[in-house]
């Protein structure tokens, strides 16, 4: 379904479909996705039709959380000066733009998951997050496609003791989204100490993938964060 399509296309996959249909400038767009279901009419000379994974905090609400936490089904203990890479499951939220010379433009966004918020840090300071349960995998593990896509996280362990880890936070603004046939991120974890972290994403496209068109950019926001800092602690 993840892909480039022109303004007379349908799209099916499992419970979801995608319409584009109509004549001359006139075309009706028609989206479902389970009992959800949501119509609009486009006016357009050209253009293309982009179906691809976007960054997963837009949805059940926009605006609410800028960022992902992927909480872990079991702790992970890692050594002082260690390096290694795990991969864990994200969710998958679907964005839908208009493509044309001059502009992109999303016109929906939809999600095969129940969504969930929770808390990274205290109540008077800490920021709502997406929230995520996964396990950790050795090496890419199979997706449910259009539910969940992976995360490869390269984690260093800077400090000089031992650190548990449970959880780990993504800032949206500066993540990267490839995709195929599933939707792939590749991220750093730096351990600086007992209770802060570093996270950051790889920017280059993987040869065998596209690279996703970005809300933010899309809706003209400037991304000048290129790291989050985890300060309230791993668990």
């Amino acid at each position: 379904m993840f892909g480039t399509y022109g303004l007379s296309t349908t799209l099916k996959e499992d419970d979801i479909e995608i319409i584009v249909e109509g004549k001359g400038k006139k075309r009706r767009y028609f989206r479902r996705a389970g009992k959800d279901e949501i119509e609009k009419i486009i006016f357009a000379d050209g253009g293309n039709l982009v179906v691809c994974p976007v960054e997963p905090v837009n949805l059940p609400q926009d605006g609410v959380a800028e960022h992902l936490l992927i909480e872990l089904n079991k702790p992970l203990i890692i050594e002082p000066g260690v390096k290694d890479t795990i991969f864990v499951k994200f969710p998958i939220e679907i964005g839908v733009f208009l493509v044309d010379k001059r502009d992109v433009e999303l016109i929906d966004i939809f999600t095969r998951i129940k969504p969930k918020y929770t808390l990274y840090g205290p109540p008077e300071s800490g920021i709502i997050c997406k929230w995520w349960k996964s396990d950790i995998f050795d090496d890419k593990p199979s997706v449910k496609k259009r539910y969940e896509g992976i995360l490869k996280v390269d984690i260093s362990n800077k400090y000089y003791e031992w650190v548990e880890l449970t959880k780990m936070v993504f800032d949206a603004y500066s993540m990267k989204i490839f995709y195929n046939h599933s939707a792939y991120i590749h991220a750093h974890l730096i351990i600086v100490n007992k209770t802060i972290g570093e996270t950051t994403f790889i920017t280059r496209r993987p040869k065998d993938m596209q690279g996703s068109l970005d809300i933010y950019i899309s809706r003209g926001v400037k991304k000048l964060e290129k790291k989050f800092i985890m300060e309230w602690r791993f668990k």
